[in-house]
């Protein structure tokens, strides 16, 4: 089998190259279809809409007066138009010279067309993927602005939150989370500096438009390291229709008094076809965090933010150029660094701060500062009849500075203000695909991706050393579908060299790392009729030991703990299987997956009986180990629009992790929850549009499956939390300006999540109010 989709994979790269060498010549020969788009009873132009060649796979929107026009080689072809709110229009047209049409289109009742575009919703949705994806669109977004990556993903099933303290959240991915959840944002691997769970993803909250989440293994798509799950942030579309729109964000928030805002422009321009343009800037600035009964001290943060990009587009070539800056400077809860064993363990005994100062804006050591710059260069080719070729080349440059609590004695005001450590990782990414058009139900792609990374360390801490690193991986992944019935398979090999410098200080020597394996996965998808789809998958992924967990042997100071590596790690090797049953009805939606995940050599991170004492304080201990793992669970959503004003949802996820060395339940899994949503959409209110109210009640189990003895600390106890939220939009002549209010943890309740790496120390946030108003400026292209 795979020997039949090498030979396939390369008689489509052979047509490919033929067909490159050829274009220019063929190019003499094509002709032009020029044309307009008009309303069939008012005779209107129609601006905006869609005119595809679809053998070709070619087409382009109209323009301002509804013209278009495209340049192709003659033959007989079938012209597809569509515009919203009337019926599409498919015309056979034969090209032997330069031809001029006129498509009239016949208005549609917009009730139908809705009904039609839900029904291909569905359909889309059921088909989409035999695995279990979630998707978060700009306006379930928009509602999540201002808060972190993680914070606006915790509310899908089978993802929960690796937190340290209240402006870090990592996305865990059915109990995994770090090195194994690949995040790919603008297409680009995201590649800062993962040492450990506490380093969220560099990424701007205000920029996505749309985010996915693959839930488990996807190393043949996405190469080694994707052992855990995706997560696909993608920025906002380039504008396609001449004209400029902006939106300005602003959002306050009562716990820490944070302030943040953001503001959008883009815009295309009739006398540029094919030319697009967006920017956006952010900043968010807030104070220590509160929980129910006193201050986190020194945990509030500033963020700076800025992205831009531009795009040109003809109808067979399109390149995109993106760039974006994150810049952040955070405060590190003063608790969790204490000077000595005795009040260490005293105060995990006590399980609240020693010393609680009134609120403040001030960022203090500990502390860290971080900036990331990524940079993108995407370009694709349509081969008309074959297929489509892209490429993407990334640049990523990361730095992270950590302060001390404690400076050591120095003459020198530089030395004493100088970071504990600082580290650059530096990042070059490329990567090339081919996907071909669909030949007798077959379709996919193959690709080659290449990686160099080198990292730079400065400081008197040492968590991880100097290193480059280069890796490779070659794919084919192709999809036979017919009738009901879609079956996928893929294969992948990825390679990964990681070389070692030497650092005398700690007796370390150069040292040469070799990886290589297989990735494989082979999925179906039937669809059982119009609204229920099952879908299974079973692969095999893999992951090298990264840098951290073979070599940190310093305190980590965002985590407040020292960790200890494991030069003797060997790769990790998964063996998966997913099964996911989709439901799209008219009044209910729902999704269920069971899944396990059986994890050879799976490396965690174990609390060392003895605290560690350093000339910078005492710190709990943590150490690299690896054995073999299992990793269970179920999640599920069910919704039901119970009337037009009502609709009721339920989510819940499940994860079981065992060693099955030692026949003991794995540190740090996920504890049991169940999410529960009423909400009311109340339509329009006043001078109020499309107004809602919904409450939300969050209930988490205690984590009883522990090893024993093993933690610092017992598990927190369960818990349960009330969310409360309203809103709507308030129309000023054609602008309607969004405003919505949730109120978080409305009760104000103590708790602690068995996932928040400050629990030894302290509660989690208490209640925070959160208003979020969205201003739009000019006409929106969408």
């Amino acid at each position: 089998m795979q020997s039949f989709h090498w030979k396939y994979a390369a008689l489509f790269l052979a047509a490919a190259v033929v067909q490159a060498a050829t274009g220019e010549l063929r190019a003499q020969h094509n002709v032009q279809i020029d044309g307009r788009v008009v309303d069939a009873v008012t005779r209107l132009s129609l601006p905006g809409a869609s005119v595809i060649l679809l053998e070709l796979m070619q087409g382009q929107s109209t323009k301002n007066d509804g013209t278009f026009s495209l340049e192709v080689p003659p033959g007989t072809y079938h012209l597809l138009t569509r515009y919203v709110g009337y019926a599409d229009d498919t015309l056979a047209v034969s090209l032997a010279t330069n031809t001029s049409l006129t498509i009239r289109l016949m208005p549609v009742d917009v009730r139908l067309s809705e009904v039609q575009s839900t029904a291909e919703r569905d359909k889309e949705y059921l088909q989409r993927s035999s695995r279990a994806i979630a998707v978060l669109t700009k306006k379930e977004l928009d509602k999540h602005r201002g808060q972190t990556l993680g914070k606006t993903l915790e509310n899908i099933p089978g993802v929960t939150l690796l937190q340290t303290g209240p402006s870090i959240a990592k996305p865990v991915v059915r109990g995994l989370h770090s090195q194994r959840v690949l995040v790919l944002n603008a297409g680009i691997p995201q590649e800062g500096q993962q040492w450990g769970g506490e380093h969220a993803p560099e990424i701007d909250p205000f920029s996505p438009s749309r985010i996915e989440v693959l839930k488990g293994a996807a190393g043949v798509e996405y190469g080694a390291g994707a052992i855990g799950g995706v997560i696909r942030v993608e920025p906002r579309t380039f504008r396609e229709l001449p004209g400029m729109h902006g939106e300005v964000s602003l959002n306050a928030f009562s716990n820490n008094l944070q302030g943040s805002g953001a503001v959008f422009l883009e815009g295309a321009h009739e006398a540029l076809p094919g030319f697009a343009w967006r920017v956006q800037g952010s900043l968010r600035k807030a104070g220590d965090t509160r929980t129910s009964a006193y201050v986190m001290n020194n945990s509030g943060f500033s963020e700076v933010d800025a992205s831009g990009g531009i795009r040109y587009a003809t109808g067979r070539w399109s390149s995109e150029v993106y760039y974006s800056h994150f810049g952040t400077i955070l405060g590190i809860f003063r608790g969790s660094h204490i000077g000595n064993i005795t009040d260490l363990m005293q105060a995990i005994t006590d399980g609240r701060p020693q010393v609680v100062t009134p609120f403040s804006y001030a960022i203090n050591r500990p502390k860290q500062e971080i900036r990331h710059d990524l940079f993108s260069l995407r370009s694709s080719l349509m081969f008309p009849g074959v297929g489509e070729l892209t490429t993407q080349f990334g640049y990523q440059q990361n730095n992270r500075l950590e302060y001390d609590a404690h400076r050591a004695y120095n003459d020198s005001l530089a030395a004493l203000n100088a970071p504990s450590f600082d580290l650059t990782l530096t990042t070059y990414t490329a990567d090339v695909k081919f996907k071909h058009v669909p030949v007798n139900g077959l379709f996919g792609s193959i690709g080659v991706s290449g990686m160099r990374q080198g990292n730079v360390r400065a400081g008197s801490v040492f968590l991880v050393p100097n290193f480059r690193a280069y890796s490779a991986g070659v794919y084919a992944l192709e999809s036979w579908a017919r009738d009901r019935l879609t079956l996928t398979a893929g294969v992948r090999y990825d390679f990964r060299q990681v070389e070692v410098y030497p650092f005398n200080f700690r007796g370390l020597q150069q040292r040469m790392h070799t990886y290589g394996g297989l990735s494989v996965a082979f999925s179906a998808l039937y669809l059982l009729s119009d609204s229920w789809s099952v879908g299974s998958s079973i692969g095999s992924a893999w992951r090298p030991p990264s840098i951290n967990e073979m070599y940190s042997n310093d305190i980590h100071h965002g985590t407040a703990q020292f960790e200890i590596g494991d030069l003797n790690l060997d790769t990790e090797r998964s063996l998966s299987l997913d099964v996911t049953v989709k439901h799209a009805g008219e009044r209910t939606n729902a999704e269920f997956s069971l899944y396990s995940n059986v994890m050879n050599r799976f490396i965690f991170l174990f609390p060392d009986p003895q605290p560690t004492l350093t000339i910078r304080g005492a710190f709990p201990t943590f150490r690299y180990m690896q054995a073999d793992a299992v990793l269970s669970g179920f999640e599920g959503s069910f919704e039901i629009r119970a009337s037009e004003l009502l609709k009721l949802g339920i989510t819940g996820s499940l994860v079981r992790g065992d060693n099955r060395s030692t026949r003991e339940p794995l540190i740090g899994m996920p504890a049991d929850r169940v999410r529960l949503l009423t909400h009311f959409d109340i339509g329009d209110f006043s001078t109020f549009s499309n107004t809602y109210v919904e409450i939300v009640s969050n209930f988490v189990r205690k984590q009883d499956r522990v090893p024993a003895n093993a933690d610092y600390a017992a598990s927190p106890a369960g818990y349960a939390l009330l969310d409360f939220g309203m809103g709507g939009e308030l129309s000023f002549g054609t602008q309607a300006i969004a405003i919505d209010l949730t109120v978080q943890n409305l009760l104000n309740r103590s708790y602690r999540d068995y996932l928040s790496r400050f629990r030894y120390f302290t509660d989690d946030p208490g209640v925070n109010a959160v208003l979020r108003v969205r201003i739009p400026i000019g006409e929106s292209a969408e």
